[in-house]
This record gives C-alpha cells, sequence and structure tokens, in this order.
C-alpha cells in the first residue's frame, strides 16, 4: 500500500468509524438482563424465524440502512457488507454481479421477494435491472442454502423485498412519497410509493421511478473494444404489492418490473435494451394456531438485446415459470417447540436467443423438480434447524442436498452458532449448449457440488455494543471453468476441472455512544484457493482477499443526521495464473439528512468523495465521485 493510500485511509478513518449502522432499540428486563426488539427474517428457512436466534450468518439492511447511504444504486449499497463481492463492468446501467463469501456470482442466488430472479442463459443477475428505490429491505443470507433453495446457493442467498403495504407508521390508512433528484454525473430521477390498507381490509404498495445518467467512459484505453465516450443509461420501473387477511388466512401478490437502455463499448453493437421482471401470487391457509400451508406461482423474465447503428446483435431472453406449495406444522412437546415443514418445488425455464453467429441454441427449455423437508428445534438456550433436499434436473439427473445447524445461548446476549451445509449449482445453458463456434458449451457438463462449514458467536455485550463474528470454509468441487480447448487455441470451452476452497473470517462490530454518535466496524478476510493441479494454491480469480469497512452517524438534532463511510478493498487477481493484479483502493462516502419538517426531507451526499480510480473487473473503471442532491415529499 502505498503511502497515498495510507494517508487517504487514516484520514478517512478519523471522519469514520459503515453508515448502515444503527443500533437496535434495547432494554432491559426487571433483573437487569439486556432485552432486544425481535427482528424477524424469512430468507435462510423460507418461513419466518429469529435473526438473534439464527443458526446461520444473516445480514439485514433496512429501509433506513438505505436512506442513510450514499450509494446510488443497488451494486453500490451491498458492497459495504463483509462476506459481499461485487463486480461492476463500470458504473449506473453496466452489468454489475454480485456474490457471497468467495464464490462466483453464478454459486450466489439472487431472489426477488423469495422469486428466483436472472438469466438461465449467464446464471447471474444483473443488479442494475433493481432500481433501489423499490427496495424496502434486504436479507442476506450467508452459507450453503441448497437445502432450502435447491441449485446456485453455494454461497448464500440474497432476498430483495420490495416495498410491501398495510398501514403507515404513523396509524394512518394511506401515505406516500414522492423523490426527486439530481446525479452527477449528470443525471437525474423521479420516484413515488403510495401504501396503506384500504376500507375493505386489502393492504397495498404502488411505485415507480424514472432515472437516467450520461455516466462516463467505463473502459480503459487499453480495453478491448474501447471508445472514448460516456455510457449512460435510463431505466424505468414499477413494483406493487397486495395482500388481505382472511378468517381462513391470507393471499398475496407482489412484482417488480424494470426497462432499461445502457450503452457500452464494443463496436459494431454499443448499445443494450433489458426488460426484467419477477413476480408471484399466493395464498396461505390457516388450517389452526399452529399449522398452515402456502401454495405459490411465481413467474421471472430477464430479456436483453444487444444492437448499435444499422446493426444487431446477441439476443438473449429467459422465462421462468415455477410454483411452489408447502405445509409448516408447529407443536410442543415437555416444553420443547418443534416445527415441520414440507413441500414441493417445480419450475420450467425457457430460453429465446441467439448468437451473433445466428445459430439457435441446440436445447430451449428445460424442467426442474424438487422436495423438501425441514425439521427445527427450540428448548430453551438451544435451536437446531435441519433440511433435506432432492432436486431433478432433466438435463443432468438429480442432486441430494442437506444441512444442519445450532444455536446455543451461552448467557443473556451471547450466542454460539456452528452449521454444516452442501449444495449445487446447474449447469447454464451457456455452459451446456452456448452456439457461438468460438465458445461452444458443453452438454457433457457436470453439476457443481459444495459442503461448507461455519462457526460464529453474536454477543450483545451491552445495550449499546453488539458483536457479531464467523469463521467459515466452502469446498466446491467440479467448478466449471471456461478456457482453451488447447493450449494456444482460440476456441474457449467450458469443463468440469476446478477444486476451489474457501477460507473465511468475518466480524462487525457496533457501537451506540449516545443518542448523537453511533458506529460500526467491519472486517471480512477471506482465502479463496484454487486446489486444482496445475494451479494449486493458486487465488481464484476476483476473489477478495481482505476487505475492511468502517461507519460513523451523527444526528445533533431531531432534523439533522450525518453519516461517513469508508471501504478498503485489497488487491485481488484478475486471472487463474495470479499474473495480473488489481490495485487495492479507499472509498469514502458522506450523506447529509435534513428534514425540512414533518413532511419534507432534503438529501445529500457524495459516493467515492476522493475519487478514487479503482477496478473491480479488470479494464473497467469503477465509478469515481458521484453526487446527489434529493428532496422527498411525503403525504
Amino acid at each position: 500500500m502505498d503511502v497515498k493510500t495510507i494517508i487517504k485511509l487514516a484520514g478517512a478513518l478519523t471522519l469514520a468509524l459503515t453508515s448502515q449502522a444503527g443500533a437496535q432499540e434495547t432494554g432491559t428486563d426487571d433483573q437487569g438482563a439486556i432485552m432486544l426488539d425481535l427482528i424477524l427474517i424469512t430468507t435462510p428457512l423460507r418461513r419466518e424465524s429469529s435473526l438473534e436466534r439464527s443458526t446461520s450468518s444473516v445480514t439485514v439492511v433496512s429501509e433506513e440502512d438505505i436512506k442513510q447511504s450514499a450509494a446510488p444504486d443497488l451494486a453500490s449499497l451491498l458492497k459495504n457488507y463483509p462476506g459481499v463481492t461485487v463486480t461492476s463492468n463500470g458504473g449506473m446501467g453496466a452489468d454489475s454481479s454480485v456474490s457471497l463469501r468467495g464464490t462466483t456470482a453464478a454459486q450466489t442466488l439472487v431472489l426477488v421477494n423469495g422469486v428466483r430472479a436472472g438469466s438461465a442463459t449467464a446464471g447471474t443477475v444483473n443488479l442494475s435491472a433493481i432500481p433501489i428505490a423499490s427496495i424496502e429491505r434486504i436479507e442476506i443470507a450467508k452459507g450453503g442454502h441448497s437445502a432450502q433453495y435447491g441449485a446456485d446457493a453455494i454461497g448464500g442467498i440474497i432476498n430483495i423485498i420490495t416495498k410491501q403495504g398495510g398501514i403507515c407508521a404513523d396509524g394512518r390508512n394511506s401515505c406516500g412519497t414522492v423523490t426527486v433528484g439530481v446525479l452527477h454525473p449528470w443525471g437525474g430521477y423521479l420516484s413515488g410509493n403510495v401504501q396503506g390498507q384500504s376500507a375493505s381490509g386489502v393492504n397495498y404498495s404502488f411505485g415507480a421511478q424514472v432515472l437516467g445518467t450520461e455516466g462516463y467512459d467505463f473502459t480503459l484505453p487499453t480495453t478491448y473494444g474501447h471508445e472514448s465516450d460516456k455510457d449512460g443509461f435510463r431505466q424505468g420501473s414499477a413494483n406493487f404489492s397486495l395482500s388481505k387477511d382472511l378468517d381462513w388466512g391470507r393471499v398475496y401478490a407482489d412484482g417488480l418490473y424494470a426497462r432499461g437502455r445502457n450503452q457500452y463499448d464494443r463496436q459494431p453493437n454499443n448499445e443494450a435494451d433489458t426488460n426484467n421482471f419477477s413476480g408471484r401470487l399466493g395464498a396461505r391457509l390457516d388450517h389452526s394456531d399452529t399449522w398452515s400451508s402456502t401454495v405459490e406461482v411465481m413467474s421471472a423474465l430477464d430479456h436483453a438485446s444487444n444492437f448499435g447503428p444499422g446493426s444487431k446483435g446477441d439476443d438473449f431472453d429467459t422465462q421462468r415459470y415455477g410454483v411452489l406449495a408447502s405445509t409448516q406444522k408447529t407443536f410442543e412437546v415437555n416444553e420443547t417447540k418443534n416445527t415441520i415443514l414440507g413441500g414441493v418445488e417445480a419450475y420450467r425455464e425457457s430460453i429465446d436467443g441467439s448468437s451473433v453467429s445466428n445459430v439457435d441454441y441446440g436445447k430451449s427449455k428445460r424442467d426442474m423438480t424438487a422436495i423438501f423437508g425441514q425439521y427445527s428445534l427450540e428448548y430453551e438456550a438451544l435451536t437446531i434447524d435441519s433440511g433435506l433436499r432432492y432436486d431433478h434436473d432433466e438435463q443432468f439427473g438429480g442432486a441430494t442436498t442437506y444441512n444442519i445447524g445450532a444455536s446455543y445461548e451461552l448467557m443473556d446476549g451471547l450466542v454460539a452458532r456452528a452449521s454444516y451445509a452442501t449444495g449445487f449449482r446447474a449447469p447454464t445453458f451457456n455452459d451446456l449448449y452456448y452456439p457461438d463456434p468460438f465458445t461452444p458449451g458443453n452438454p457433457d457438463l457436470k453439476p457443481e457440488k459444495s459442503r461448507s462449514y461455519e462457526v460464529g458467536l453474536t454477543w450483545q455485550a451491552t445495550a449499546q455494543t453488539s458483536l457479531d463474528m464467523a469463521l467459515y470454509q466452502t469446498r466446491v468441487s467440479n467448478q466449471i471453468n471456461w478456457a482453451p480447448s488447447a493450449p494456444g487455441s482460440f476456441i474457449w470451452s467450458p469443463a468440469n476441472i476446478d477444486q476451489v476452497q474457501i477460507t473465511g473470517f468475518e466480524a462487525t462490530l457496533a457501537h451506540t455512544f449516545n443518542d448523537e454518535w453511533s458506529g460500526r466496524l467491519g472486517i471480512d478476510i477471506r482465502e479463496p484457493l484454487n486446489k486444482s493441479p496445475g494451479v494449486h494454491g493458486k487465488y481464484v480469480p476476483y476473489g477478495d482477499r481482505f476487505n475492511a469497512t468502517a461507519g460513523l452517524t451523527y444526528k445533533p438534532t431531531a432534523k439533522l443526521a450525518l453519516s461517513a463511510a469508508v471501504i478498503y478493498g485489497k488487491a485481488r487477481y484478475a486471472d487463474a495464473a495470479n499474473t495480473t493484479k488489481l490495485p487495492d483502493y479507499v472509498t469514502a462516502d458522506f450523506t447529509a439528512l435534513y428534514a425540512l419538517d414533518e413532511q419534507s426531507q432534503f438529501k445529500f451526499s457524495v459516493a467515492n468523495a476522493f475519487d478514487e480510480q479503482y477496478q473491480t473487473k479488470e479494464g473497467y473503471r469503477a465509478p469515481g465521485r458521484t453526487v446527489d442532491l434529493s428532496f422527498t415529499r411525503s403525504f
């Protein structure tokens, strides 16, 4: 690390201790024991459970965290959290992917309201297709979760929950917000949302956003296809949520649609139109106070069309339709609470696309079916979660996965946890059947398989101080690797050759100093190693090895809130041979929120305030200084 970087890091840390801090409201009981507000999560077990007693590592990004962040988009927001790696081919609108705990983006399952999102051809989700204005909260469940969700949850799950309806926070039956903002690099946005409950008891939420930015030049002059121009982005989106509680249960529906156009550097095609949708319709039947069943139908669409002046390039269209049915029963035996959950899931993925050579995929659809079961036990200070699932894919056969985890409250506020899980990833359509003659797919690929171990500790030391830390290891076999079919060949194809081992440690410390000051520190130490013959001991390309975050929030008055956040990212390698290294970097963000009155608020933020020049993908500039000024009016 050079002197300039050290000075910047030291200076930023002086200003900040992450802005996503903000301790839970806590208190004590009559005996002086710490009492926490119960936080319920739904992602790890596909049902409501307690965050504090979770048997796996879970991070919750709240709506308040999003408001305080300087992040202009989802990719910029997620990179602030330990265990999360974001790789971007530029700024807003660029192809951006996310992964957990050193796994690949294709080994991390991204959900929107519990619905599997993303492309069946590439196997990843473009974060730019999920507007930050539509998000209410994010649940990040790290570690293997294939026993609950099937394929692709090797590294973990990121469940993005859009804004939901219901009675407003102030008790009114209806309310809403409108936000208008300007950006630099020059752009602007307008968003609005209404929510409430109708006279008939229907909870609703409707939102929409339009956004546009001129962007900047995403690529370096040495990057293949470089064009010396600004790469802009335009997007329109809408989200909705409807639900109603009935005498016999609940019915609900929600969805998110986004349409965008982004520019990139590659002639003759340098623009892309994208259309993305995720939605579901469900019903819950309450047989009794302790027994309920749920049925959901869901759909996800991912369409990308590339073009340029007078030409048309790649066209990829994914359609995914599915159904989920489950039943859950809770019963007590000798003061032990038992929960049994069982279900079936089936979905079809179909594609309609062609490459620049106009050769269609050989296969255009595949069906996946699964049966799964879970058992959980709660007895005094002990919690045990377990799961077993069998998936069948018509292309490569079946895969059985399982997990078991336990947490134990050693003393008031101190909870230890441990878990073990297996996982798998199904090859994508590109892996199996990509039609380009220079990058042909391999229909003989096997699914990737994994084993994950974790031990962790959560400590609410006082009402003001909390610590969470975890030590983990993930081993992946049959990892799919695209490489030249022969030394010196221009033809690349995939094969099951990589054996990967990722060992890591995460820790987050949060502290509330007083009514005005609160802060958080986080570290993420990782050793993502390729154990394959020939490259044994080399670091996995683009695998983070060390990250540190620090943040501070200051609220001097009821109307003003100031926050600062810093990220340090250690250099990562861009190739399997570890000959190309991307430099380490330090970024600092600042945010000011000012409430003009009870209904009006100004927000001023600067992301990457020191205009650090760095890359998360070789040849692509990460966003430089981004300024955001907005005004929000509630009604």
